[in-house]
């Protein structure tokens, strides 16, 4: 039998077991072992998330770990592995399809104006609104999304259905070569190159899979002149939409301390946001059990 043929047998029969995986027979042999370890942490990724079921998975490591007392306990819990250093602190910061009623109010106290109410799209939704001819620009803060997306070909025929595609990036990747009516890429810093804006250089903040915020300042002399940074790119763009704003974006692109103000004026989680991100190491974020 050839090699190939070996392999496509592996991969039946792994399939055939993952099928009848039982996790709810796993957590209750695991919950009834003896000497169990005081403390446990348990770290998945995205073959657990990026699945059909992904969310019942994290139910599951979620509930067994329940079941053994190590939820609410120091050293022990869950830990998201997350792919890239500032996914997790995106979602802490508001980035979501689904923004809550706490979120909306920050916002309309800070910034004096009522945002939309309305859910937006998550990555998949997005992908079939652009499909189906329902969004027709598509504005991506780095990333991959073609290739990232689980159903890549789909996804690539709707992304050439876009009137217009921006790419903000710090390098090429294959999406980029998936043309609209319009494409656009504009090259930006990256995290590891010096920027200099009015007040001096700055500092990004990110937050890791464990929940800590920290600053993060880039050493190398940048790759051009004329890159800018994302924050510069965003707020050109905000003026440009907007020209009758009452927020001042070119004032947070000259310090990036007005920006973490903002944000802890809409989350009261960040108080003293810019005095504690200036400590070594950083923070850490209370996060519930």
């Amino acid at each position: 039998m050839s090699a190939d043929r070996l392999s496509l047998r592996g991969l039946l029969e792994l399939s055939q077991t993952l099928l009848i995986f039982d996790f709810f027979q796993l957590k209750l042999l695991l919950a009834s072992r003896p000497a169990q370890p005081e403390r446990v942490i348990i770290c998945y990724g995205m073959g657990i998330t990026q699945h059909r079921h992904g969310t019942e998975n994290v139910h599951h490591l979620a509930n067994l770990l329940l079941l053994r007392g190590n939820i609410g306990r120091e050293g022990a819990g869950i830990c998201p592995l997350r792919g890239h250093s500032n996914v997790q602190g995106d979602r802490t910061v508001g980035i979501t399809e689904k923004p809550n009623d706490e979120l909306l109010e920050g916002i309309r106290k800070t910034y004096d104006f009522a945002p939309p109410r309305e859910h937006g799209h998550d990555a998949v939704e997005a992908v079939k609104a652009i499909r189906d001819g329902r969004s027709k620009v598509l504005i991506c803060l780095g990333g991959n999304l073609a290739v990232a997306m689980s159903d890549p070909d789909a996804t690539f025929a709707a992304m050439a259905k876009l009137d217009m595609a921006v790419h903000i990036a710090t390098k090429l990747n294959r999406s980029h070569l998936i043309l609209a009516k319009e494409s656009i890429i504009l090259p930006c810093l990256g995290r590891t190159e010096l920027d200099l804006q009015a007040s001096g250089f700055q500092s990004v903040t990110v937050e890791d899979s464990m929940s800590m915020v920290h600053a993060s300042q880039g050493r190398l002399k940048p790759a051009g002149k004329m890159l800018r940074s994302e924050p510069a790119i965003v707020a050109m763009m905000a003026q440009a939409t907007l020209p009758q704003t009452r927020i001042d974006w070119a004032g947070m692109v000259d310090n990036y301390d007005l920006i973490r103000d903002g944000i802890e004026s809409v989350f009261p989680i960040f108080k003293d946001f810019n005095a504690r991100v200036r400590q070594p190491g950083g923070f850490r974020l209370y996060i519930a059990a």
